[in-house]
């Protein structure tokens, strides 16, 4: 990828989308980018994870990568929304440009508050791309989107990111690009 992109990951398959977000950190890493990789798992259960993928220990040790546990959010959605960017402001706060961050920062997206909240952080974290300074990948395993109305969120999603790559159960996923935001050339 040849410049900072909002990409969404929509997945059915955990682990092979878990192994495209490793390998989209570890290009970043070779690249000399600061990564964050924020998730709702077991940080040292993923730091394990990545370390058998290949990624090597140093870029942990010299803080080149970071790997943060979040937990639920409770609450309406703007406690939820409120307490999302008190964390993406921590946690951000020491990152070089360019960067390159794995994140959703709402783990419960099967509430209507949790999604709602999500969709807004999303929406906000699209209009104001140009000046974040990085690429950011969005993980969103499919089943656990709040199901009532999931392709309404499902289409706020599309259309608040650059590229949309979809990993189904069966292996035989794609990628998308959003055409009024990303030129095909830069890839």
């Amino acid at each position: 990828m040849k410049s900072n992109k909002h990409m969404l990951l929509l997945y059915e398959d955990h682990e092979a989308a878990q192994l495209i977000m490793f390998r989209f950190i570890k290009n970043g890493l070779v690249n000399g980018e600061d990564c964050l990789y924020i998730t709702e798992e077991d940080s040292g259960s993923i730091i394990i994870k990545m370390l058998t993928h290949g990624i090597p220990f140093q870029y942990f040790q010299n803080k080149q990568l970071q790997v943060l546990q979040i937990g639920n959010r409770y609450g309406n959605r703007d406690e939820i929304v409120s307490s999302c960017r008190r964390d993406i402001t921590m946690s951000t706060m020491n990152l070089r440009k360019p960067f390159r961050i794995v994140a959703r920062m709402v783990p419960n997206i099967d509430t209507e508050e949790g999604i709602s909240a999500e969709l807004e952080l999303e929406q906000f974290a699209q209009n104001k791309f140009e000046d974040f300074g990085g690429s950011i990948m969005c993980p969103y395993e499919i089943s656990k989107i709040e199901h009532k109305k999931r392709k309404q969120w499902l289409d706020v999603l599309r259309e608040n990111h650059h590229v949309i790559i979809y990993v189904p159960e069966s292996g035989h996923g794609g990628v998308f690009y959003h055409p009024q935001t990303v030129d095909r050339s830069e890839f």
